[in-house]
C-alpha cells in the first residue's frame, strides 16, 4: 500500500520541482537538478554527504515509507533497475554494495526522511562492515531486493544489505541509531564525517553528476531512457557550475 504523506517529504518536494528540499538548500543557485538517471518509476540521484564519490540513491517517485511496501511490480524494476546501476557503477568506480534502512516509524530511528530510498556505494576498501552487522544482527541471506516483502513483517523495520559479490541479507530490527550503516560503511572507508545533514556543498556530488550522468545517457537501454520532464542533469551544466 502507498504510504500517505502527512508531512513535508524530502524527495517529493524535490521531484515535483519545489526548493523547500535538502538538495535545493545547498544546490539551487548551482544546478537545477541532481537526477543522473530517470525511469517512469524511479529516479538515481547522487546522495547529499558522498563518503566517496559515486555514492548513489535509488528512490521511487511515488511516495512510500519503505522498499518492502511498495508493489511487487515495483520491487522487480527496482531489482532490475540495481543490476544495471551496479553494472554502471563497477565500470565507473569499482565494486559497490546496496543498502537499504527501511524504517517504519520513528519508534526505529533512521535518517530523518520517511521516503524509501535504496542506497548503492562504491566500496574502494575490500574492508566492508558484514562481518560486523552478522555478529550484531540476525541476518539471513535472501534472492535480492525484489524478495523483501516476502522476508519481513509488514510493519516491522528492517535492514537490507547486498554484498559486492551481489549476495543479499535482511534481518528484522528494533531501533537502530541514525544513518546506521553510512557510519559502518564510512569507517570501513577510513572517512570521518558520515552525517549527510552537516555537508555542505560538495565537489564529490558535482563530480559524481558529471561523470555518471553522460555515461547513463550514452550507456541506456530504451526501457531506462529519461522522462522529458525530468532529464538527467548534463555534465556541461556541472562543469559550469564547478568554474
Amino acid at each position: 500500500m502507498q504510504s500517505g504523506q502527512l508531512r513535508h517529504c524530502d524527495f517529493c518536494d524535490e521531484f515535483s520541482g519545489g526548493l523547500e528540499n535538502s538538495f535545493a538548500v545547498r544546490y539551487q543557485n548551482t544546478i537545477p537538478s541532481r537526477v543522473v538517471l530517470s525511469t517512469a518509476n524511479f529516479r538515481v540521484v547522487p546522495s547529499l554527504g558522498q563518503i566517496i564519490e559515486g555514492y548513489l540513491l535509488i528512490v521511487p517517485v511515488s511516495h512510500y515509507t519503505a522498499v518492502a511496501d511498495m508493489p511487487t511490480e515495483l520491487t522487480g524494476e527496482l531489482s532490475e533497475l540495481c543490476s544495471y546501476v551496479r553494472t554502471v557503477l563497477v565500470k565507473v568506480y569499482g565494486p559497490c554494495v546496496f543498502f537499504e534502512h527501511g524504517v517504519r516509524g520513528s519508534e526505529a530511528g533512521g535518517c530523518g526522511i520517511d521516503h524509501a530510498h535504496l542506497h548503492a556505494v562504491p566500496s574502494a576498501s575490500s574492508s566492508q562492515p558484514m562481518e560486523y552487522l552478522k555478529d550484531n544482527h540476525a541476518l539471513k541471506a535472501i534472492g535480492g531486493i525484489s524478495e523483501i516483502h516476502k522476508e519481513v513483517s509488514r510493519s516491522s523495520p528492517y535492514l537490507y544489505y547486498e554484498e559486492t559479490n551481489g549476495k543479499a541479507w535482511t534481518c528484522e530490527i528494533g531501533f537502530i541509531p541514525s544513518q546506521y550503516v553510512r557510519k559502518l560503511i564510512a569507517e570501513s572507508l577510513g572517512v570521518i564525517s558520515w552525517d549527510w545533514r552537516e555537508c555542505g556543498r560538495e565537489q564529490a556530488l558535482l563530480g559524481s553528476i558529471a561523470r555518471l550522468s553522460e555515461f547513463f545517457r550514452s550507456d541506456s537501454a530504451g526501457a531506462l531512457e529519461a522522462p522529458k520532464d525530468c532529464p538527467a542533469q548534463s555534465s556541461r551544466a556541472v562543469a559550469a557550475a564547478t568554474a
